[in-house]
């Protein structure tokens, strides 16, 4: 199960890491249940090579009923430094943070007039001329229980959606209590943000359980998808859901899954096999109510599982990794008329925190402080270039459109900042 960080806390932890792994942060990708079962030990350790089920597979796992004969390329030996074009920088002092850039002139994240307070953030667009907040600032004192800061979220032409999360005060760093609340902003229009949905009304619970991976909500313009731990009877299971922008209504229940990212119509999600690893790619289309598989992997070892999934207009992006960390993540990228991905790309990240633009794709491996490269791709594989460095803050963010690049700059002593900047 992985540890949900508090997004300032993660932060603080970042200016102090020094390039270490940061605790709480797994290196290792467990295949973990989506149900109240015990998750399944991890399989020896072994070389990637070792790992592949289908000689005619240039990877080391198959995809079933479909040939894999694309080389991987390898990201670190073959990425090109990026060429970038710097629109402005802010951060540095932990007011404000940024999530995710908009424009070259907009970007998403949270301020605070009191950085010195934990809880004291409130969701905003922040501009070179000063934040606008999207929702009100906390008072000077707040409770715990009702105080839910502003974290991860995604963003279309017209549209700004994200999670917040309460804090565990008793936490150090984080938690694995995920006591999440859904928040979207039509950018256009002058509207209030809106709360669409919460785990405390999911579950009646403020005791909501992690799940294995991060998630980001995301919406095709009429819903928003999100994966939570939903209780069933006297179990926990993941399962992929559906909430109405408008934030009218109950909720849908898509599948049992993980991972979704919004397409046109519907929704793509990792599904579990009866072990619990997610080894299946499939689509749900809202207008029928069904789900499509579009792909599914196999290795000999059992090792290797979905850990990320991404879309951005028709093209998509798929991370798979192996419970071995020595093996890396693998990143498919094809488009939707395809039937799997055309372009592989192999990096020694034991997982990939990601990012999907309409021009390309951009990752990088989060708060795994032993590997602090970000890259970014154009769809077809081509132009793979290094974005830079940031120890325990390796995320970059690619604007809907993907011609901007949001790049936190860590080095591990002092505070992070951010460059918004045009590719």
């Amino acid at each position: 199960m992985m540890r949900v960080f508090s997004r300032r806390r993660l932060l603080t932890a970042a200016g102090m890491s020094c390039g270490l792994l940061l605790a709480g942060c797994s290196r290792t990708p467990a295949t973990t249940a989506t149900t109240g079962a015990a998750a399944p030990a991890p399989p020896a350790a072994t070389t990637a090579a070792a790992t592949a089920t289908d000689q005619g597979s240039t990877l080391p796992f198959s995809l079933v009923g479909q040939p894999v004969t694309a080389t991987p390329i390898e990201v670190a030996q073959t990425a090109q430094a990026a060429v970038l074009s710097t629109e402005w920088s802010f951060g540095g002092d932990y007011s404000e943070i940024g999530v995710l850039p908009l424009s070259g002139a907009e970007v998403f994240g949270s301020v605070s007039a009191n950085p010195n307070a934990l809880m004291s953030y409130a969701a905003a667009v922040l501009t070179p001329a000063g934040p606008e907040r999207l929702t009100p600032a906390p008072p000077a004192i707040v409770d715990p229980e009702e105080y839910f800061e502003p974290q991860d979220g995604s963003a279309t032409d017209d549209w700004i959606v994200w999670r917040a999360a309460t804090v565990d005060v008793e936490s150090e760093a984080s938690s694995v209590i995920d006591n999440w609340q859904l928040w979207a902003y039509r950018r256009t229009g002058g509207q209030e943000a809106e709360l669409i949905g919460s785990a405390q009304e999911l579950n009646g619970t403020t005791q909501t359980p992690t799940g294995p991976f991060e998630v980001v909500p995301t919406t095709d313009g009429t819903s928003v998808y999100w994966a939570s731990a939903v209780a069933v009877g006297e179990a926990w299971e993941r399962q992929v859901l559906r909430f109405a922008l408008d934030g009218a209504g109950d909720h849908t229940v898509v599948a049992t899954g993980d991972l979704p990212a919004a397409v046109d119509g519907g929704v793509l999600f990792a599904q579990p096999d009866a072990q619990g690893a997610l080894t299946t790619l499939a689509q749900w289309e809202q207008a029928t109510g069904t789900a499509q598989e579009v792909m599914s992997i196999s290795s000999a070892d059992s090792s290797w599982q979905v850990t990320g999934v991404w879309a951005a207009g028709n093209h998509r992006a798929v991370a798979v990794s192996s419970a071995t960390a020595e093996a890396g993540t693998y990143i498919g990228l094809w488009n939707s008329d395809q039937k799997a991905p055309q372009t592989w790309l192999h990096t020694p990240s034991a997982i990939i925190i990601g990012s999907a633009g309409t021009a390309r794709f951009a990752w990088g491996s989060g708060s795994n402080g032993e590997e602090t490269g970000m890259y970014a791709v154009a769809w077809d594989g081509t132009g793979l270039i290094r974005l830079g460095e940031a120890a325990g803050y390796s995320r970059p963010a690619l604007s809907p459109d993907g011609a901007t690049v949001l790049l936190p700059s860590s080095d591990g002593i002092n505070p992070v900042s951010w460059t918004v900047a045009s590719l």
